[in-house]
């Protein structure tokens, strides 16, 4: 018999979405299976669904390990089904019959979908070009432009220089092209630009990336436009909205926002202005007419409507409508100027949407809707039963509801008290006073990695929004995308400061990136659940920042700053493992030995390394933890029985009385000053792996003296794995 795994789909928005593409990275556990031709798709009623699988990582023995599976599915508003991947050796797929067609060429790249087709012109890219509904140009011939204003000078995407437009990605039910160059002539600024279509779909999906590649440190910019020229100018209506209740015109009119009182739910939105900048009213503070970033354009024979992701949370924004005209202000002008640091980048997610109707008919404000949240199949007890996010405990509301809703309430509360922007949107600020407050935490300590297993154990979609914001920005705003400084810092991430930037930080001169705050786990989780290979890519150029860092001794005792200790080899050592783990490159695992020879050959007899602070020498457990955690990931990759008890010494001394208080719990640093209680798992997380390795519940009745029950969605599964499995784990 076949292995089967369940899938299930809620519809999430209340719309009735139809042929709507499904995109989810599965795992699968080790030694199951060789080839992804021995996979399929049943949809409820048993039948073998459509669909295309790929492989996406293999685990060491060389089974797969992640399968990335494309398909199209019809379903109702807010209705549940349960799909199921039936797996192995006897198993066959159909072949999948597609209308999707791709053409490509050293001059072109020719899609159609069946319902759409257009045309990308590779030696000069200028977006979507003959763009053809139902095998009729829709509407009027449209022309797409991005542009950029610096001063008083304007920046156009079709006027700068094209570095590369290539076919990244076709099969049965998508493709996906990629393009990059830089902005007009003479140059400012660098694009990345994604297109993707659906077979037998009239929309599309565009993803517009800006990069600051200038080298000065900050660039003022004034506008960025991403423009939509439709060239027809009568009898047409615009229309704008949120939810059910619809503004529409004849009279052009735009909608802005500097600011939102609400990131989220049915009171956000952009209010609605007429060309004379009076203001469209609704009645009362709840009723106010709102505009949810999408703008459609259209006669009862043809329309577009364009929509935009995360349109209130990136403010701010403005979206402006004369007929033949749709044009979203990504930065308005009417706002002060953008200032971006060099280096800097901001991607917006567009759908493009055609139809052959009026705006009613064609629901353009429920598949605006649906395109802000995407379809996730979930299997929750699947997902972490494959050993593909190693030991987490599962989701156990009956068991432990106390605990469960603990870890609940803070990803509620992490969504409400984001930070919001273009430049901020995905990150947090550290609050207070002092040498860090009003820091941009950078999403210290990937905390993409645990709104991520959070969202795995509980299918849990406002996890799923915060890893979707985090992880933009981690790519975005923190990664260094252009330096005029150390060459070191490219391709790493910046640590925490003032506007998410920070340089001379740690001791390490000239840079933005030390190795205490860089983090690889997340971005490949993403990367293996969505199969967007940027993420993929990010990881990897982390990965290789680590090796700089380990060349130049950053990453090994002694330390850039006294105030440091080993975390600075923990957290390198977690990343690198992560990326070997993806590639198995085996530079990342020589970086890994280099950094593990180095910490074992510091630790001090009684199992753990110091800090030093002033004239005083302590211990941090904080920090010792990180290293364990590291130490840890270089077992699993290594199975080196040196690790191992280099380990194991040290989980002994962290569960021990060395570093805590007389009732138990851990102190932030042993040193005078510095002795308050810890609050966060960090120093929770290794004892998974130690009870996961010796069986020895003892080292679980250790840690659970020091623990706060504060939980951290980062650390504490782990953990909470070893103590359930070990029987100690009390709810209350």
């Amino acid at each position: 018999m076949p292995d089967v795994i369940s899938l299930t789909i809620e519809e999430p928005t209340g719309v009735l979405r139809e042929r709507w593409p499904v995109r989810r990275g599965v795992p699968l556990p080790r030694n199951e299976l060789n080839s992804t031709s021995n996979i399929r798709l049943l949809n409820p009623a048993g039948d073998e669904h459509p669909c295309c699988v790929k492989e996406s990582a293999r685990w060491p023995d060389g089974s797969i390990k992640w399968i990335l599976i494309d398909f199209q599915i019809s379903i109702g508003p807010q209705e549940s089904e349960i799909y199921k991947i039936e797996y192995g050796p006897d198993v066959v797929r159909e072949k999948v019959d597609s209308n999707l067609t791709v053409e490509s060429t050293s001059s072109d790249i020719r899609v159609n979908t069946d319902a759409l087709s257009f045309f990308v012109d590779t030696r000069n890219f200028k977006l979507l070009e003959q763009v053809q509904h139902l095998g009729k140009h829709s509407p009027s011939e449209l022309s797409q432009d991005f542009t950029i204003k610096r001063g008083d000078t304007v920046y156009r995407l079709s006027e700068g220089e094209t570095h590369e437009v290539l076919l990244e990605e076709v099969n049965a039910f998508r493709s996906t092209i990629r393009a990059s160059g830089t902005f007009g002539q003479p140059e400012c600024f660098d694009y990345l630009v994604r297109i993707t279509a659906f077979a037998d779909l009239s929309w599309l999906e565009m993803e517009l990336t800006f990069l600051n590649r200038e080298d000065s440190e900050f660039t003022e910019i004034s506008e960025i436009v991403f423009n939509n020229t439709l060239r027809r100018k009568k009898n047409v209506t615009g229309s704008c909205g949120s939810g059910r209740k619809i503004y529409s015109s004849t009279e052009p009119f735009y909608f802005y926002h500097e600011e939102v009182l609400e990131n989220y739910g049915v009171f956000s939105g952009s209010s609605i202005y007429r060309e004379d900048g009076t203001k469209v009213e609704g009645i009362g503070m709840y009723e106010q007419q709102l505009a949810r970033g999408w703008l459609d354009e259209s006669n009862q024979e043809s329309g577009v409507c364009i929509s935009m992701r995360d349109f209130v949370a990136l403010y701010p924004k403005e979206v402006t409508w004369t007929p033949g005209q749709i044009d979203f202000s990504i930065w308005p002008e009417r706002s002060c100027s953008l200032k971006l640091h060099q280096g800097m980048a901001r991607t917006h997610t567009v759908m493009v949407h055609f139809h052959a109707c009026d705006a009613a008919t064609a629901r353009v404000e429920e598949l605006a809707a649906a395109f802000d949240e995407p379809l996730l199949p979930q299997n929750s007890d699947w997902y972490l039963e494959s050993g593909a996010f190693g030991l987490v405990l599962p989701h156990l509301p009956d068991r432990y509801p106390l605990i469960e809703r603990q870890l609940r309430d803070q990803t509620v509360q992490t969504r409400n008290t984001r930070s919001l922007g273009l430049v901020n949107f995905g990150d947090y600020v550290n609050p207070g006073t002092g040498s860090q407050g009003g820091f941009s935490t950078n999403n210290e300590p990937d905390r993409l990695h645990g709104f991520l297993i959070q969202h795995i154990r509980t299918g849990d979609r406002i996890a799923w929004g915060l890893v979707e914001a985090a992880v933009w920005h981690t790519i975005d705003i923190d990664m260094v995308h252009h330096t005029t400084r150390d060459p070191l810092e490219l391709g790493g991430v910046r640590i925490h400061g003032h506007d998410h930037v920070q340089y001379d930080a740690e001791g390490y001169p000239n840079v933005s990136t030390v190795p205490s705050h860089m983090w690889t786990e997340g971005l490949l989780e993403y990367y293996h659940l969505t199969g967007h290979p940027r993420f993929y890519e990010a990881a990897l150029s982390i990965g290789e920042c680590f090796l700089r860092m380990v060349e130049r001794g950053w990453t090994s005792p002694p330390y850039h700053s006294s105030w440091h200790s080993c975390r600075d080899s923990g957290w390198p050592l977690i990343g690198m493992a992560a990326v070997f783990e993806a590639t198995g490159d085996h530079r990342f695992l020589e970086g890994m030995r280099s950094v593990f020879e180095a910490v074992r050959a510091t630790q001090h007899d009684n199992g753990g390394w110091s800090i030093e602070l002033f004239f005083n020498e302590g211990f941090c457990p904080f920090q010792i933890g990180v290293c364990l955690t590291g130490l840890a990931r270089y077992h699993e990759a290594t199975d080196d029985e040196k690790a191992l008890n280099v380990f194991l010494r040290g989980i002994e001394f962290l569960g021990g009385e060395a570093m805590r208080f007389p009732d138990g719990t851990w102190m932030y640093i042993t040193t005078n000053d510095y002795r308050s209680t810890y609050y966060s798992d960090s120093p929770l997380e290794p004892f998974g792996y130690a009870y996961h390795v010796s069986k020895n519940s003892k080292l679980i009745e250790k840690a659970l003296k020091g623990w706060t029950r504060s939980l951290d969605l980062r650390a504490t599964p782990r953990f909470l794995w070893a103590a359930h499995h070990a029987g100690l784990l009390q709810d209350g």
